[in-house]
C-alpha cells in the first residue's frame, strides 16, 4: 500500500515536468506555409528548365495553383487570429526563402517534402 502511494505521488509530481518537455507538432497552418513554399519552389524549378516540356509546363501551372490556394487559406487563418494579410505574405516569403536554401543544399529533402505535401494537399 505504501509503495502504491509513493508511486502515485511520484507520477503526479513527474507528469508536469514530462508534459512541459513535450514539444507540439506543426499545426495545420504551419503545413499550409511549408507546403505552399514547397509548391511554388517546385513550380519555379519546372519553369526554369532550359526547354520545359508541355507536361512540365502543365505541372508548373498546377503547382502554382496549389500554392495560390494554400497562400489564400494561410492568409485567412492569420486574419482569423487577428494577424494581417501582410503578416501572412511575409511569413510565406520567409518559408520560401528558408526552404529554397534547404532544398538547394539537399535535393532529397525537396523530394520528400513534395511527396508529403502532395499527399497532404492533393488537387
Amino acid at each position: 500500500m505504501r509503495h502504491g502511494m509513493l508511486l502515485a505521488l511520484a507520477s503526479t509530481l513527474a507528469f508536469p515536468a514530462h508534459a512541459a518537455s513535450i514539444k507540439p507538432g506543426p499545426s495545420a497552418t504551419d503545413y499550409m506555409f511549408q507546403c505552399g513554399a514547397t509548391f511554388i519552389i517546385k513550380a519555379h524549378t519546372l519553369k526554369s528548365e532550359a526547354k520545359p516540356t508541355k507536361a512540365q509546363q502543365q505541372q508548373a501551372v498546377q503547382y502554382t495553383e496549389k500554392f495560390n490556394d494554400l497562400a489564400a487559406k494561410a492568409e485567412a487563418s492569420f486574419v482569423k487570429f487577428n494577424r494581417t494579410a501582410k503578416d501572412a505574405r511575409n511569413y510565406m516569403q520567409q518559408h520560401v526563402d528558408e526552404m529554397n536554401v534547404i532544398f538547394a543544399q539537399d535535393p532529397a529533402t525537396a523530394r520528400r517534402f513534395l511527396r508529403l505535401c502532395d499527399a497532404r494537399f492533393p488537387d
